[in-house]
């Protein structure tokens, strides 16, 4: 099952087998990769892998702990400036999270399936999300970036769109048939801005065509 990918020497045991799963999760599936490939992979005898994750689901959980580790630090940073350069950042490097992660992205109904404690987990970071989100849009309606919504839209409705296609947006594109490798952040972040624009207002207009030094004229 091995792609031959080197693992770094000076990375620790527990961090090997981690990368180790997590590339063979990313192009294989997890729910097709064994603790033997894993081992194999990370160069280790299952019974040393043993030694620090007893089972697969213990790797898996180790791992959505570093996506939710690495999501909540995102959104924290947008929230302390949240500005649209900086929801421009924000989506950039989500989309490279997504792609180090990308297993998760593609798999998560078979996750969650599998896994009732990152079922809750998930379930709750979720709503942390739409929080923040709620804020950073209550933020961009007082500084006059963004229009009020009217029902029967709203505010948490936005947010939960948002969350929804930017979590869903990589498991679309491979049910489209297109690779991991060749999706690009351009597509990503025309997605998510093509949702927003809709609510800007003029002066919103005016800060994404500062922001991308081209004139407002339709993010397709």
């Amino acid at each position: 099952m091995s792609k031959n990918r080197p693992l770094k020497e000076a990375l620790t045991t527990k961090a090997k087998i981690s990368e180790a799963a997590l590339f063979l999760f990313n192009h294989f599936g997890f729910v097709n990769v064994r603790l033997q490939h894993i081992a194999d992979e990370a160069g280790l005898s299952v019974g040393n892998l043993a030694y620090h994750f007893k089972t697969k689901d213990e790797i898996v959980e180790l791992l959505y702990e570093e996506i939710i580790a690495r999501q909540k630090n995102l959104l924290t940073d947008l929230r302390m400036i949240p500005l649209f350069i900086n929801l421009n950042s924000y989506i950039d490097n989500t989309f490279l999270m997504q792609k180090r992660y990308s297993f998760f992205f593609t798999d998560t109904l078979e996750i969650m399936r599998a896994h009732a404690a990152i079922r809750k987990k998930h379930r709750e970071h979720i709503q942390w999300q739409t929080i923040q989100l709620k804020i950073y849009i209550q933020f961009n309606i007082a500084r006059g970036a963004l229009h009020s919504f009217e029902l029967p839209d709203s505010i948490e409705n936005f947010s939960n769109r948002f969350i929804l296609l930017t979590d869903s947006w990589m498991g679309y594109k491979i049910l489209q048939g297109e690779k991991i490798s060749e999706l690009e952040s351009q597509e990503f972040r025309s997605s998510l801005w093509g949702m927003t624009a809709p609510n800007f207002s003029q002066a919103g207009k005016n800060e994404f065509m500062q922001m991308l030094a081209y004139p407002y004229d339709g993010l397709g």
